[in-house]
């Protein structure tokens, strides 16, 4: 989760975890360093970082309107459809975190710590979805 984390802390300042569950070591690690994160989920879980609830399938859009870009960390491969199509609507970055071996079509960035995926629908968006080494 380090290159997650990394990745994320020096790319933005405010950040929306989408479905954060019971798993909240990359929202603590990022607000340590400074940035704002507000963590959703359709079943709040209190864990020493305020979770506000909401459907991925029927996002509240207001809930997310300072944030830069949208993670999440081990989300069901149902779910990165509506994620990839939220973080379009909202016209932000979209960083997902699977579970080994589930396949996401977005760009690979990967380092000593993991690797993860980026889809680049914030207006920073790049042109070129080559993998990506943080190494």
């Amino acid at each position: 989760m380090d290159t997650l984390i990394d990745y994320l802390s020096r790319r933005y300042r405010q950040v929306a975890e989408v479905g954060i569950g019971a798993y909240t070591r990359v929202a603590h690690a990022l607000q340590e360093q400074g940035v704002v994160v507000v963590a959703t989920d359709v079943n709040p879980q209190p864990q020493g970082i305020p979770v506000v609830w909401d459907d991925v399938w029927q996002p509240r859009l207001d809930l997310y309107g300072s944030a830069q870009a949208l993670y999440a960390v081990r989300p069901p491969p149902e779910l990165v459809p509506p994620l990839k199509e939220l973080a379009l609507r909202l016209a932000v970055d979209l960083i997902v975190k699977p579970l080994a071996g589930e396949p996401c079509d977005g760009r690979l960035v990967s380092g000593t710590g993991g690797f993860f995926y980026v889809y680049n629908f914030g207006t920073t968006a790049q042109e070129d979805n080559q993998e990506e080494c943080l190494d």
